[in-house]
């Protein structure tokens, strides 16, 4: 008989675990059947398809690769993403993060044709992610793409080496630099056509969050074409709204019991609210108030209608209006007092009202 080998990592550490032989270099699991094919001296021929689960492999390694993209260590980054790769082709995170660390560290390069080159591979694994995108992979594609997003606007804003040509003078004449930004440019289309075919199937507002957060980065950088940019952005804010219009509208035909519900709740406070502000309006110094308001706007009208030559009796005019305003102001000062209490009863009913909103139009 054969040593029992993990097909995965080579090692010879395997364990029974629940049934299940497990490698305890790389969590490969194996079922006693498969085991016992594997350790048959000789050449066996087995007939169909043994499916390994590995799933553990990639977690393990996906965890390493994050950490390492997290301390910026390019090196392991790209290490740990490629090896998740193999184990899972259709990660579409470790496709990006295999070649974004190399990118990254490009720039740190003063060699523009290395700089070109790997950004080129960067380019075209962003031009298959719409490729491998698997609708079944929900929450694990949001967080991909809008941490892809997310490192490639912090690109954007990088400083990298660049070369200076100078004259006899020490005077600069020429730089590279705008290769670099034109670099970046070509990672905003290409990010920008791979989510906006990934939307043509399985569309989310993360999709369109995800390109203006990119769009309004590289505005901010200056170093593009802002008009451009800023109806790029406008037309994906506009498709986001109505997305979201869309999800919202959806769901509330699904839920129309609790939409019922909500909106009943709220015309409720928004009735007890308007019953507060009625007892606030009939205080009395509610009433006093516009009493004397009404006071001012008929001696107001009176002064205004008197000629040029009327200066003795306008001065007159003027003093009541501004002893009216000033005892609208004393009693306002009494008001406020007074109607603090009602004023108490009525912020938390608004505060309830902005909750019940907010829930009728949020994200779903």
């Amino acid at each position: 008989m054969k040593q029992l080998t993990c097909e995965m990592c080579g090692s010879t550490d395997l364990m029974k675990q629940d049934g299940v032989f497990v490698c305890q270099t790389c969590g490969c699991k194996y079922s006693v059947e498969e085991a016992r094919k594997m350790m048959v001296e000789g050449t066996v021929d087995i007939q169909g398809t043994v499916k390994v689960d590995n799933s553990t492999f990639v977690q393990k390694y996906l965890k390493n690769a994050r950490r390492a993209r997290e301390k910026e260590d390019w090196e392991e980054t790209e290490k740990y993403y490629n090896m998740v790769e193999q184990n899972d082709p259709d990660c579409i995170e470790a496709i990006f993060y295999s070649s974004y660390g190399k990118a990254k560290a490009s720039l740190v390069d003063g060699d523009i044709y290395k700089r070109q080159a790997v950004f080129n591979v960067l380019r075209n694994c962003i031009s298959v992610i719409d490729e491998h995108y698997q609708l079944g992979r929900v929450e694990e594609n949001k967080q991909a793409i809008q941490a892809m997003s997310k490192d490639l606007s912090l690109m954007l804003c990088s400083n990298f080496v660049f070369t200076e040509w100078k004259n006899g003078y020490g005077v600069v004449t020429k730089t590279n630099k705008q290769e670099t930004y034109n670099l970046f440019a070509t990672l905003i289309a290409q990010f920008q056509e791979s989510i906006l075919n990934i939307a043509k199937v399985d569309d989310h507002p993360y999709l369109h969050e995800s390109l203006i957060l990119l769009y309004g980065v590289a505005i901010k950088t200056g170093n593009y074409n802002s008009d451009t940019l800023k109806n790029m952005m406008k037309s994906e804010q506009e498709k986001l709204e109505n997305l979201r219009k869309v999800i919202i509208e959806k769901y509330w035909r699904e839920h129309p019991e609790e939409k019922e519900r909500l909106e009943s709740q709220k015309k409720y406070l928004q009735e007890q609210i308007s019953n507060l502000n009625n007892r606030i309006e009939n205080l009395a110094e509610s009433v006093q108030i516009s009493s004397l308001e009404n006071k001012v706007i008929d001696l107001k009208k009176e002064k205004d209608s008197l000629g040029l030559f009327k200066g003795k009796e306008k001065k007159a005019l003027q003093m009541q209006i501004d002893n009216y305003e000033k005892e609208i102001i004393k009693i306002k000062e009494q008001k406020e007092k007074v109607a603090q209490p009602i004023v108490i009863q009525i912020t938390p009913l608004e505060s309830k009202i902005k909750e019940i909103d907010e829930e009728l139009t949020k994200d779903r």
